[in-house]
């Protein structure tokens, strides 16, 4: 059985690098077919939105608002879902990120439990996963740990979910103490922050290292190569929260892990 901390990725330029543009198009096919709306995705800010947000927030810039929309939107994620798992490229490979198979295979080497908390439907987020060749560290019996876009509009509101979800994998409670979010985005940070999970940023969105500095996650990197720095931090955690230095002591002699924002990645 998988042991604690759980680590929760998200997916779109944290794991996989973005370009492919088979989910934006699901949202707009979905947009055309189900609603009769251009469904432009730039109508809405894409980086760190749930599914359910951005297909919301295009559909009120057509003049169709939530309260109109969400009786609607299990079929709209169903057919966004059908879309993706038709139409994404049969091989995603090219698009992981460097250090993500050796950073997995490192933190499964540990017994750490892993899951997701990401914008993507549930669906679509394994087809990517599959097909990039790395959802296996993800999946558990029942489909997977993870909070996912069709949840809520909120982020922030996912890492509940998945801590709830990673209770009924594992046989037991998992605290927002004892979850380390790693995403790209302010909103990846800030999810965290909302339910008490450490937050790992990482430089492989849009977003530079020291805009998420500014963020205050507890820990930035340029990108997820440095397996040992990685893991260090992640059974640090394991073992509790660190003591406070004492007077005289640095933060780092004392155990403390130091967030760090290192230019010349992104």
């Amino acid at each position: 059985m998988p042991r604690l901390p759980l680590i929760l990725f998200d997916i779109d330029g944290t794991l996989l690098a973005a370009g492919d543009p088979t989910h934006a198009r699901s949202i707009t096919v979905a947009c055309q077919e189900l609603f009769g709306v251009a469904g432009d995705p730039r109508r809405a800010d894409l980086a760190g939105r749930t599914d359910r947000y951005i297909l919301q927030t295009v559909l009120a810039a057509y003049g169709i608002p939530p309260e109109a929309s969400a009786p609607h939107l299990p079929e709209a994620f169903a057919f966004m879902e059908d879309y993706v798992a038709r139409e994404l490229p049969a091989s995603l490979v090219e698009r992981v990120l460097p250090g993500v198979p050796a950073l997995l295979a490192a933190l499964q080497a540990h017994d750490l439990a892993l899951g997701l908390v990401t914008g993507n439907l549930r669906r679509i987020a394994q087809a990517k996963l599959d097909r990039a060749g790395i959802w296996a560290p993800f999946a558990h019996e029942g489909g997977g740990i993870g909070g996912y876009g069709d949840a809520s509009t909120e982020r922030a509101d996912l890492p509940p979910v998945a801590l709830a979800a990673a209770e009924q994998a594992l046989g037991q409670p998992v605290p927002a103490a004892q979850a380390i979010i790693v995403g790209d985005t302010p909103h990846d940070i800030a999810c965290g922050q909302a339910c008490a999970a450490r937050t790992i940023a990482v430089a492989t969105g849009r977003f530079s290292a020291a805009a998420l500095q500014a963020c205050g996650p507890d820990l930035v990197l340029d990108d997820l190569t440095d397996t040992a720095r990685i893991v260090e931090f992640v059974l640090a955690e394991a073992a509790g929260p660190p003591r406070p230095p004492m007077l005289g002591e640095t933060a780092a002699s004392a155990g403390t892990p130091v967030a760090t924002a290192r230019h010349g990645g992104h």
